[in-house]
């Protein structure tokens, strides 16, 4: 169970996730829920985030690691092209596996091989992408015009929300980073809150910016993380206070002055 969201800005890529691991047996019986990292980062320069199986995106993980070092020699299609036939070669095996172990587990044994993933990268000349890949791991290029994603079971709580903030923030432009993280962590909390299962705090936090001449990702601390926390919260009341300002007065109005004389 999972929400990891990243977001295009002006002058980065953020992503975000929250940090329910769910743990269950092999015929999918959930038996315990605890806290783990959702996002790596690979030597300082990728930022990975996978929905799904943990030993998979462990996997996937690795994969990146290895070819981390050449990402920044070739255009964006080939980074696609090249982590794709990195990451296919592990989910090969994972779905054969699943198709044999379909018989005795049942369709939980399909559901364990599912799997998303988002990766933050810089291509070459530092261009900056945020790519999503699918359970087939087929890439897709997160727009210019679009600007977020979101993958995991809390994606339909998270895409209307973050589409509303795009509107109210950033309709006609790239966020700032510094907007970006704001979004990120005012979605994950409001998923979280309202998440039938799945999804919880603490939020996780990760950037990649470019510094000087090379790329830097690196993990929010959790002071960076509370201090946009506690701006929600603001934000969040001058909202009930504005409803309350709108309401309808229950006092009776006073009468008029008395004609004068």
């Amino acid at each position: 169970m999972t929400l990891i969201i990243g977001i295009k800005c002006s002058d980065g890529l953020v992503l975000g996730a929250d940090s329910a691991a769910t743990m269950a047996t092999a015929t999918g019986l959930e038996t315990i829920v605890q806290p783990m990292p959702k996002l790596e980062v690979v030597k300082d320069k990728v930022i990975v985030g996978v929905s799904g199986p943990v030993g998979l995106g462990q996997l996937y993980t690795d994969r990146v690691d290895k070819v981390c070092d050449d990402i920044g020699n070739r255009y964006v299609p080939e980074v696609c092209r090249k982590l794709r036939k990195e990451f296919i070669q592990d989910a090969q095996i994972a779905f054969q596996m699943a198709a044999l172990a379909v018989n005795v587990l049942g369709p939980q044994a399909r559901a364990s091989v599912i799997s998303s993933m988002l990766v933050a990268l810089a291509a070459k000349n530092n261009e900056l992408q945020l790519i999503e890949f699918d359970s087939q791991c087929n890439p897709e290029i997160i727009s210019l015009d679009i600007a977020f994603s979101s993958i995991g079971i809390g994606k339909s709580i998270a895409d209307p929300f973050l589409a509303f903030v795009k509107h109210l923030f950033w309709k006609d432009h790239l966020p700032s980073m510094s907007d970006g993280n704001f979004a990120v962590v005012w979605t994950l909390k409001h998923a979280c809150r309202i998440a039938p299962s799945g999804i919880r705090e603490p939020i996780q936090m990760a950037v990649l910016v470019i510094e000087g001449t090379q790329p830097k990702a690196r993990k929010l601390s959790r002071a960076e993380i509370l201090e946009h926390e506690e701006n929600i919260d603001e934000v969040e009341d001058y909202f009930r206070k504005y409803q309350e300002e709108q309401r309808p007065s229950t006092k009776e109005p006073e009468p008029p002055p008395p004609p004068k004389q």
